[in-house]
């Protein structure tokens, strides 16, 4: 999935940053809390920023986490609802913000702005419908199934990095830390995976994308 910044002209990078204003965001800083009313809009510029909401129980789950290029914050700047997860940046953070009134007529006054827009919901939309199907799946086609998400579809790697704890990427595969110990483990000595402090470098990836099927 192309990201947001991807799918515009330099031109249109002008518009927006012209419009929207630069901010740093320290480590562990809350962009916004889930069930807030706020509306504006980030594009980040670096770093990552982890998405995450309450579940029925009280914990938390991991949605999804954005990178350098990534929109966030579009839905409650377009339908004016509270915050449906909470933003936190996973290092330092730069991005560019604009207001829900600036966003609303930057897409109203340039019409590949709003349609890249909607080419990113949609496709974020067929992500989650994917990563549905996928929670009836094995550890080990969930985690590669996740690995293969966050470092090439959403384009926050570097490399094939995957900058991730055990916990957040356990939480966005849907299982337990035990068995993604395990799952990594078996990655590692088959030679597809190798890892440290935080992350995870992904050496085969074709062979990440067998084990999900």
């Amino acid at each position: 999935m192309d990201r947001f910044w991807g799918l515009l002209t330099p031109a249109e990078h002008g518009v927006l940053s012209t419009t929207g204003t630069e901010r740093e965001y320290a480590s562990g800083a809350v962009v916004c809390h889930e069930g807030e009313i706020t509306s504006y809009v980030l594009v980040v510029r670096r770093g990552l920023l982890r998405v995450t909401a309450t579940t029925a129980a009280g914990g938390e789950k991991v949605l999804a986490v954005r990178g350098a290029g990534d929109i966030v914050g579009e839905r409650s700047a377009i339908d004016g609802l509270p915050r449906s997860a909470t933003v936190r940046a996973l290092g330092a953070v730069r991005a560019l913000v604009l207001t829900a009134p600036g966003f609303a007529s930057l897409c109203q006054r340039h019409p590949r702005i709003a349609w890249a827009v909607l080419t990113v919901i949609v496709a974020r939309q067929r992500d989650a419908d994917r990563q549905r199907v996928q929670i009836s799946g094995t550890a080990t086609q969930r985690v590669a199934a996740v690995l293969i998400d966050v470092a090439l579809e959403r384009g926050i790697a570097d490399q094939g990095e995957v900058s991730l704890s055990q916990e957040e990427l356990a939480g966005i595969a849907g299982t337990s830390r035990e068995s993604l110990v395990r799952v990594l483990r078996a990655l590692r000595e088959e030679g597809i995976i190798s890892t440290g402090r935080r992350k995870i470098d992904i050496l085969e990836v074709e062979r990440l994308y067998d084990l999900t099927t």
